[in-house]
């Protein structure tokens, strides 16, 4: 069919010839291929939030536990780290009232193992400082960290507790 215009006159085919197909294929894939190289860097940035998620929650955990123990109890868990039992606070199951840090430092230390932060088996650790502020008055400081790449992660969360 042709359309008059002026002294030109317009052509109008049915359909698309093959270069605009292939020019409209090749805008697509650019753009695709765009989209697509996005999905590694989203995916990077979803595991770090949930491990960071995890390790916020697993701190918090722990300040918990600390606000249960009688405050003359907490110096005992001054540098108690998940990576050397050796600074694991002992129970003491005859005092009044009995104190079950080392039971509770160690059902920690393991869900900080089960929370596989960073994908990883066991590399995880957690760490907890008391300071003394003033009489009656503590801070508390609790740390999760984890290995990643290029350097290692940590969640540090302080609170103060007072008698």
């Amino acid at each position: 069919m042709k359309i008059p215009c002026g002294p030109f006159q317009l052509i109008k085919d049915q359909g698309l010839t093959l270069v605009e197909v292939l020019i409209a294929m090749a805008i697509l894939s650019v753009a695709m291929m765009g989209v697509i190289g996005l999905f590694p860097v989203a995916h990077q940035h979803l595991r770090v939030g949930g491990d960071l998620t995890k390790a916020t929650a697993l701190a918090q955990r722990m300040i918990e536990v600390l606000r249960d123990e009688r405050l003359q109890a907490l110096p005992r868990y001054h540098q108690a780290d998940t990576r050397q039992h050796s600074s694991f606070p002992a129970d003491d199951l005859e005092g009044t009232p009995p104190f079950h840090g080392g039971s509770s430092f160690q059902r920690w230390r393991d869900d900080i193992a089960s929370a596989a932060l960073s994908g990883e088996v066991n590399p995880s650790w957690g760490r907890i400082e008391v300071t003394s502020i003033d009489s009656g008055l503590l801070s508390l400081t609790v740390m999760v960290g984890w290995p990643a790449t290029p350097t290692e992660r940590r969640v540090q969360l302080t609170t103060v507790l007072s008698q």
